[in-house]
């Protein structure tokens, strides 16, 4: 897949990782990143197409700024963005058609019942979340007529379906959609598949030993404090960290993560019957069995974002 954009035209990303939050894009994207003919920014999560709805306050708002991270991209090799906030957005698809019409669109997608817990957990290593899982799922109506955004949203941002939808209905085949226990199960044989979807050597060895962006409780809280983001000014200083820099904070952070303790039976049970209508469409647009994602004893325990086998 060549870039299509002229050499005296801005340079776009030439596919887009759109998500699903919490289901495996951070490793996907790091293992895409070790191809030689993959260019990948040093902003994994720019933001740049999500409708504020979705997203706002991103460090890449501008087009400026976001066209900025890819500058030094030569023009003969892929450039990518992995933004999650894409998937839920009602109008990236339309965006990014409209600047980069032969995108390919990349998409992971993770039992919804485990992805809203792993996103929790997400939300409370960054010190964001104060609820109870329980009591936060219970909130959700009332933060979406707040208008907060997808990161407080566990359970709607798992409802695939019209999110998938849009994206095919702009981009048809060039949507190319995976499952979260395909890249957990044999995570080779996965990024072999996405390297032949975007048209460069599928036979490129890449290390994928590891899953990376674990979410669970910290060990410590006050290293947890200190390495967050929320904290002020801590966006900006970390802008100018030099990427050793930036790689180390991150690992530390996932050092001081365990494992979260396992869902309720009761809590799982629900939830798997919240989201059955959604998953029972979602396996007619795919053409795919996704019956043990409505299997409510399916639990894969308190490892659940550990690394793959």
């Amino acid at each position: 897949m060549a870039s299509s954009v002229s050499a005296a035209g801005p340079r776009y990303p030439d596919f887009y990782l759109v998500g699903a939050a919490k289901s495996g894009t951070t490793s996907l994207f790091h293992y895409l990143a070790q191809h030689p003919s993959i260019f990948i920014p040093w902003k994994k999560e720019p933001h740049y197409f999500a409708d504020p709805s979705v997203f706002s306050g991103g460090s890449h708002s501008t087009l400026e700024s976001y066209l900025r991270l890819y500058e030094d991209c030569p023009r003969e090799i892929l450039a990518g963005d992995g933004s999650t906030s894409y998937l839920p957005s009602r109008s990236a698809a339309a965006r990014i058609k409209e600047v980069r019409p032969e995108a390919r669109i990349l998409v992971i997608l993770r039992n919804p019942v485990d992805r809203a817990y792993s996103h929790y957990w997400h939300q409370r290593v960054e010190f964001a979340e104060r609820l109870s899982f329980e009591d936060a799922i219970k909130d959700e109506a009332r933060r979406i007529e707040q208008g907060l955004p997808y990161g407080f949203l566990y359970l709607r941002t798992g409802m695939y379906f019209e999110q998938l939808r849009r994206f095919i209905d702009v981009f048809g085949a060039n949507v190319r959609v995976h499952l979260y226990d395909d890249l957990r199960s044999d995570p080779g044989a996965l990024c072999r598949d996405v390297f032949a979807f975007l048209e460069v050597d599928p036979g490129q060895h890449v290390d994928t030993g590891r899953m990376h962006h674990r979410s669970g409780p910290v060990r410590s809280r006050t290293l947890g404090r200190l390495l967050a983001r929320p904290l002020p000014g801590r966006r900006k200083l970390v802008r100018r960290w030099p990427r050793w820099a930036r790689t180390l904070r991150v690992r530390m952070s996932q050092r001081n993560v365990t494992a979260p303790p396992p869902m309720s039976a009761d809590t799982r049970s629900m939830l798997t019957e919240v989201f059955r209508p959604d998953v029972e469409r979602l396996q007619g647009l795919l053409g795919r069995d996704l019956s043990s994602w409505l299997d409510a004893g399916s639990d894969r325990g308190p490892g659940q974002d550990s690394e793959p086998p």
